[in-house]
């Protein structure tokens, strides 16, 4: 016994069509291209107090002591408008940076800064 298999052209229409994608709309990622622009200014300013010797040596003295208030007194100290969340460990210090659009979290700059051997 021999199969002829036999073809829906109509299913075969189908199966071929590509899936239709939403329109794009690049407002809203425009804006947080922009927002994450004035985050990076302030990252730069937030890093070069951090690459101050003396303020180094004060905040990881805090830090290593967990003196949690002294660490944020003293990124809070820099002056910049963006709120940071300091958060560390022997091996170094994480600050997020999040950026507020539109009144929703739009965009987050993370940075590591090692200061120690990597456990």
């Amino acid at each position: 016994m021999y199969y002829y298999p036999y073809y829906d052209p109509y299913f075969q229409q189908r199966m071929n069509r590509q899936p239709q994608s939403p329109l794009v709309d690049t407002s809203i990622f425009s804006h947080s291209v922009s927002s994450l622009q004035k985050i990076t200014l302030e990252a730069n300013a937030l890093l070069k107090k951090i690459a101050e010797p003396k303020f180094s040596q004060t905040l990881m003295t805090a830090a290593q002591a967990g003196n949690h208030i002294q660490v944020d007194n003293l990124i809070k100290s820099i002056g910049i408008s963006t709120s940071v969340t300091a958060k560390y460990n022997p091996d170094g210090l994480l600050l997020i940076m999040p950026a507020q659009s539109q009144g929703e979290g739009c965009c987050t700059l993370t940075m590591f800064l090692r200061w120690g051997e990597f456990r």
